[in-house]
């Protein structure tokens, strides 16, 4: 895999995505290097045996020079590609019907496209805190969303001056879980009243966007992402 910004190696991660797509229906791609493609998707995954079920097609000509190719890759399309290669992919004779399988995959490519998508984060005493640096030290705000692209900041009162519409702020961090004093530069692209507190002051929702985020550090923001769709499968 050469985008390894976007790379899980994680097994609870894939294991947690493959099952979405599965509940989802989502449309997975199966391509092979002699040009042969297949609209399938996952139906199921076992992951006492290490495989994953795949939809099979009509056609049996198509299922065996898929069966016969020595690699295939497997991506959807849309907001977030999900994409991975494999070399073991084999037709098994179900109860049902015939399905393609393979073995559940070691590293799998998950982009997030849709920069502007954001995921809402914890409030209240699991509310993580932007750290912004200032001439008269950090200014604090609380973390209202995140996507790979920006983060949500939700502030209350009056805004500072620094928070204008295109600028520029270094060095900003945040204590992500496990990855303390995560920096990045910020750039401010909104900021916009939401509501009123009981005694009266007004809070803000400010739309900031990554600056050329490292991959290290995406990387880092994309971990955290999955770990709250884990927590939000958790409670459904």
């Amino acid at each position: 895999m050469n985008n390894t910004d976007f790379t899980r190696r994680s097994r609870k991660e894939i294991v947690f995505i493959l099952e979405d797509m599965m509940k989802q229906r989502t449309g997975l791609n199966i391509g092979t290097p002699e040009g042969i493609t297949l609209l399938s998707s996952i139906l199921e995954v076992d992951i006492d045996n290490d495989i994953v079920y795949l939809d099979i097609s009509p056609d049996e000509r198509i299922n065996r020079r898929i069966a016969a190719s020595k690699q295939i890759t497997l991506y959807t399309q849309g907001g977030v590609e999900i994409r991975w290669q494999a070399s073991d992919v084999q037709i098994a004779e179900l109860s049902d019907g015939s399905a393609f399988y393979l073995t559940i995959p070691t590293a799998i490519e998950r982009i997030q496209r849709r920069e502007y998508f954001r995921l809402p984060t914890p409030q209240g005493n699991n509310a993580l805190t932007c750290k912004i640096p200032t001439g008269t030290g950090p200014y604090l705000a609380t973390l209202a969303d995140l996507s790979v692209g920006g983060i949500g900041l939700s502030v209350k009162g009056s805004l500072p001056d620094f928070i204008s519409q295109g600028a520029i702020l270094e060095k900003c961090s945040i204590d992500f879980p496990g990855h303390p004093d995560t920096q990045f530069t910020l750039k401010v692209f909104s900021s916009r009243p939401t509501h009123k507190t009981r005694s009266g002051e007004q809070m803000y929702h400010i739309g900031m966007g990554f600056d050329e985020l490292p991959g290290r550090t995406g990387n880092i923001v994309q971990r955290y992402m999955v770990q709250l769709e884990l927590e939000r499968m958790g409670r459904t």
